[in-house]
Order: structure tokens, then C-alpha cells, then sequence
């Protein structure tokens, strides 16, 4: 897993720059290619060097055709309902792990490691090509239009393609500070949801236990339209940092949850702030930096985010094991949460950021 996760954010810097070059539709499918071999090798694995390869080639197909190129896509074609489109986004994304997660383990328990070779299987992943040559569309620019699907000025200018440039843009206080807000944040949220079974199966019964991960998986999808819905109207930087202050204290409220009531209750009320935080990071972005260089400072950030999220569920059962149970362990990610909240408070809001780029670049 953590060989995935490092290959995808490594391959997601490449991905940044070849949709800021290039169609993203050529880079979603290529992904896709990629994936559907990748699927059909795993059966003929012989030893830890092809397991290893196949994590890789996972991670990469998975960097080409899922967070990175749909987030730049959603943040390109929506300005005023940004928040809305990412919700719906990354909600697509979460609803097809939630879906086709259980058909993929019951084929596998059916036919073993042969079932992620059948037709049912590739032709699943194959879908995405037609969908992504033929319906996709890289930008608004494409069709003659500006984002939210309004008609281009009178001089021809693409509003949507505002902004600063990477290379600027990465250099930023803002940037640093965000990113790793988002690397603790993450490192206590992916680090959570790995471990809720066993912390459910430990204070409850095996029923809870099993309740509270599709609890957590619906509320964070919930919550997530919800925000979604509104988020466009209100000020995004008190809200992100209201999102890390709550995950810490939905830590420390799981940290001493027991009894079915109250395991289930403090699940919800993590769950909610699940979904809004992988939210938050791509809209802090394009809200700092606008869409010019979306794609390129969007992989940055993913690669210095996976960091906390490999390091979550390790830190999790270590201090488990080693340090006293899952109640100093999530006391101790609740830490994780607020050193998060401090670092965004310190890198101060998107807007600001914006807008002090933006002057110095105009001095210059």
C-alpha cells in the first residue's frame, strides 16, 4: 500500500505536467490502458518483484485517471459552484470504491486472483475509455467558452486561465504551509479510517464494528454534498479551519467512545469530516493560485499529502501496540489534527495569498 501511494504521488507530479501541456483525455485514457494491464498481469504474479511492479504500475495508472486529472477538470470548467463541482467529483470517486469494492472481493472469493481477469473486470476499467475520448472535454476553452459554460469576452479572453505560475506558486508561504497542514490532517484522517473496524470491534460487538465503516463511508459522502451544496457562499478559509479543529476533537471523542451508542455517534461525527477535507485542499488551491497551473501545483501537493497518508495507519498501530491501546493512539493523532489547524492559521487565507502574488507580480 505504501508503494502505491508513493508511486502515484511521484507519477502525479509527471501527470500535473502533462495536462498542463497536453489533452487530459489522452493522459485519462493512457491511465486506463495502463490500469486494465495491470489488472490482467496480477493472476500470472510469480514473486515479491512483480507484486511490486503491479503496485507501481497501479499507483501510476491510478495518478493518471483518478484525483489529480478529475480535480483539474472539475476546477477548469467551475468558478462560481467550484466547491459544488468538486463535491460531486470526488464523490463519483468515493461512491465507485464503495460499490465496486464489494462485487471485486466477491469475485475474488468466488475465483481467486484469476477473477480480476475476467471480461466482467476489464471491461468495467475499459469503460472509461469512450467515456473519457468522446464526452470529456479538457477545458471550456475547447468549446468556446468560459467556465460555468458562459460565453467567451469580446476579446477572446479565457478568465479560467488565470493565475500564478507553478514554479512561483510552490515557493509560497502558502503553499508550504497548506501542504503539510494537509499532510497532518490526512495523516490523522487515512490513519482513523484504517484502524475504526478494530477500534469499533474493541469497544462494541462485531455488528457495530461492521456498521460503523459503512456509517463512516456514508457520512463522509453525505456531509460532503451537504458542504458542497453551500460552500461556494460562505468564506472557505474559516470553514477548512474549523474542519482540522473538529477532526482533532472527533479524536479525542473516539479515544474514550464505548458501548454501541456512543461508537457509532463519535463515528458520524468523524465521518462528517472525512469527505470535506480531501475536499478542501484542491479548493485552497485554486482559490491561492487560480487554474493556470492547477494541475502542476495540485500534484505537489498531492505528493507531500501522501506522506501523511501512508504514515497515518503505521503511527496509528504503533502507539497502539507499543504505546498504551487505540486511546492514547487517537489522543495522539488528535494532535496531528491540530498541529494541521496551526500551520493553515500561520499560512493565513487563499485570498490574501492571491492577492499579495498578484501585486508583487505586478510591481514587477
Amino acid at each position: 500500500n505504501t508503494l502505491f501511494l508513493f508511486s502515484s504521488g511521484l507519477a502525479g507530479i509527471a501527470v500535473g505536467e502533462l495536462i498542463s501541456r497536453f489533452d487530459i483525455r489522452y493522459t485519462i485514457a493512457t491511465g486506463t490502458l495502463l490500469m486494465a494491464a495491470a489488472f490482467f498481469a496480477i493472476p500470472s504474479m510469480q514473486n515479491l518483484t512483480h507484486l511490486y511492479a503491479l503496485y507501481i504500475a497501479l499507483g501510476v495508472g491510478y495518478a493518471m485517471t483518478a484525483l489529480v486529472p478529475a480535480t483539474t477538470l472539475a476546477a477548469r470548467w467551475f468558478v462560481r459552484r467550484r466547491a459544488l463541482a468538486l463535491a460531486l467529483t470526488q464523490s463519483g470517486l468515493s461512491l465507485g470504491g464503495i460499490l465496486l469494492t464489494p462485487i471485486l472481493a466477491e469475485l475474488m472469493g468466488a475465483g481467486g486472483l484469476a477473477a480480476v481477469r475476467s471480461p466482467f473486470t476489464i471491461i468495467l476499467i475499459l469503460l472509461m475509455l469512450p467515456i473519457s475520448l468522446f464526452f470529456m472535454r479538457p477545458d471550456p476553452a475547447s468549446m468556446g467558452l468560459n467556465p460555468d459554460g458562459n460565453a467567451l469576452t469580446g476579446d477572446g479572453t479565457n478568465p479560467g486561465n488565470n493565475g500564478i505560475g507553478a514554479a512561483r506558486a510552490v515557493r509560497s508561504r502558502f503553499f508550504l504551509l497548506s501542504a503539510f497542514a494537509s499532510l497532518f490532517a490526512l495523516l490523522t484522517q487515512v490513519g482513523a479510517i484504517a484502524h475504526i473496524y478494530s477500534w469499533a470491534l474493541e469497544r462494541a460487538t462485531p455488528e457495530t464494528a461492521t456498521i460503523s465503516v459503512s456509517l463512516l463511508a456514508g457520512c463522509s459522502f453525505i456531509s460532503r454534498l451537504i458542504c458542497g451544496s453551500f460552500l461556494d457562499r460562505i468564506s472557505l478559509y474559516p470553514f477548512v479551519l474549523t474542519l482540522y479543529f473538529l477532526q482533532g476533537l472527533a479524536m479525542v471523542v473516539i479515544a474514550f467512545a464505548s458501548g454501541e451508542a456512543y461508537v457509532l455517534a463519535a463515528t458520524a461525527f468523524f465521518g462528517a469530516m472525512v469527505g470535506n477535507i480531501l475536499m478542501s485542499g484542491p479548493l485552497l488551491i485554486g482559490r491561492a493560485f487560480g487554474t493556470r497551473d492547477f494541475p502542476r501545483i495540485l500534484s505537489y501537493n498531492q505528493l507531500i499529502m501522501n506522506f501523511g497518508v501512508a504514515a497515518g495507519p503505521i503511527s496509528i498501530g504503533a502507539i497502539y501496540d507499543f504505546g498504551g491501546g487505540y486511546q492514547n493512539a487517537f489522543l495522539a493523532v488528535s494532535t496531528s489534527s491540530l498541529l494541521a489547524f496551526l500551520l493553515l492559521l500561520a499560512a493565513g487565507s487563499p485570498d490574501a495569498c492571491m492577492k499579495q502574488m498578484s501585486d508583487a507580480h505586478a510591481v514587477k
